[in-house]
């Protein structure tokens, strides 16, 4: 039936709209890193209580919120989504000024952009399944990657920028809401133009047919919860890393590297420039040289990651400027690629009438690694007063990712039509 249905060119601003707004939901995650030390003189707080009171509580609301979104897509559709999720984190940027001097405060903003972060990441599958033959759904997924990395790269530079530009940090958060703005201007044109051929057509069948069967068949195979695992490894690592990372390179020595926040800024900016690079690679990868075969691009990505996060804290690597953005680099590129390739395996492998769910699901506990990644690094830079044991447990959580890559094989017994 798929070689039957036309996809419009419209598809391509489709993706346009899915990157912008998941770029713009990563600037809001990311912007208190590269201003953790600010924030935390501000507050009368450590490092690793502002980290955690900052990131921890956003996470954890992502991974609640995607798993909530995924059941709520396949009902409303993407665009009502978006337009909750990009209202919410719009509202949040603009209470920061009014009410971002108290814990209180902050918690409550933290929070409901965590709400509205999880259900943009949970549109993914469902995207590329309507929108995108099988083959451009690796693209799909690696664009969603890119964007990701790009928000961060963008919150790493934004952040300080507008800090700097309006004197306050509060003011700078608010500022940081221009791109969720452009964000739902953008979602809006795509709710008055043309719509998914499968919205129409075969989406509205399968869902009435099949969505309670499949879906039982989905949650009894292994490869389902694997796909969990993946993600919540992958996000486990990406999100310490990324939060973590701005202060070790920041902070004066013996903390950190003393590097200042915007020279910190601009190493994790080529970071995640390279972050962005290996999201949009690895679909072409596993296509071109693997022949979709997701199994090997995961434990290729998972082992390097592993090696090269970890040198980031040997004297050899970071005294030397050159070898240290080497190794950022390669960081960026191979972690960058676990998250789209098991979503290109999910909407590749599951049946359009369940990808939302599936992917909503697998996205959403797989977010709580986030969480866990913020709490264990906070904890042991709380703990230990340096980020050395944060980045040592990064690399052993990649490690654990490798050994569950091992049985990543597409799922049996749904029908080919499928696919």
């Amino acid at each position: 039936m798929n070689q039957n249905i036309v996809y419009p060119k419209f598809r391509w601003f489709v993706l346009l709209m899915l990157g912008f707004v998941t770029m713009a939901s990563s600037v809001v995650l990311i912007s208190p890193a590269p201003l953790v030390s600010v924030i935390a003189n501000d507050l009368g707080l450590s490092l690793g209580e502002t980290t955690g009171m900052m990131m921890g509580p956003f996470t954890f609301c992502v991974a609640i919120s995607c798993i909530l979104g995924g059941v709520i897509i396949d009902r409303i559709g993407i665009i009502k989504v978006f337009i909750g999720s990009l209202i919410l984190l719009i509202a949040g940027g603009l209470l920061t000024p009014v009410i971002g001097n108290t814990l209180g405060g902050l918690l409550f903003i933290r929070v409901i952009g965590g709400f509205g972060t999880g259900p943009i990441m949970a549109t993914l599958t469902t995207v590329a399944a309507q929108w995108f033959p099988s083959e451009e759904r690796g693209i799909v997924t690696g664009t969603q990657g890119m964007s990701v990395g790009f928000g961060v790269a963008l919150g790493f530079v934004a952040a300080p920028a507008f800090f700097t530009m309006a004197g306050t940090w509060q003011a700078g958060m608010a500022w940081l809401s221009i791109f969720s703005i452009i964000g739902l201007i953008l979602t809006i044109i795509v709710a008055v133009g043309p719509k998914a051929p499968e919205v129409v057509n075969e989406m509205a069948c399968e869902v009435a047919v099949s969505s309670g069967s499949d879906y039982k068949l989905a949650l009894g195979q292994l490869v389902t919860w694997l796909c969990v695992i993946g993600i919540f490894v992958n996000s486990w690592a990406n999100q310490a890393f990324n939060d973590l990372t701005p202060g070790y390179l920041a902070i004066e020595a013996p903390i950190g590297l003393g590097m200042g926040p915007m020279t910190a800024g601009q190493y994790m900016m080529i970071y995640q420039l390279a972050f962005m690079v290996g999201s949009v690679l690895c679909g072409i990868v596993m296509k071109k040289v693997f022949n979709g075969n997701a199994r090997p691009v995961l434990l290729i990505c998972s082992i390097l990651a592993a090696v090269f996060a970890l040198s980031v804290k040997l004297p050899i690597i970071y005294s030397n400027s050159t070898a240290l953005l080497i190794c950022l680099i390669l960081t960026g590129l191979f972690l960058s690629s676990i998250n789209p390739t098991i979503q290109a395996f999910i909407s590749m492998h599951y049946p359009k009438s369940i990808i939302g769910k599936i992917g909503g699901m697998a996205m959403g506990i797989g977010i709580f690694g986030g969480t866990a990644g913020v709490a264990a690094g906070s904890v042991a830079l709380h703990t230990t007063g340096t980020y050395q044991l944060s980045i040592l447990i990064v690399a052993a959580i990649l490690l654990v990712g490798f050994v569950f890559a091992l049985g990543m094989k597409p799922p049996k017994g749904f029908g080919a039509s499928n696919n």
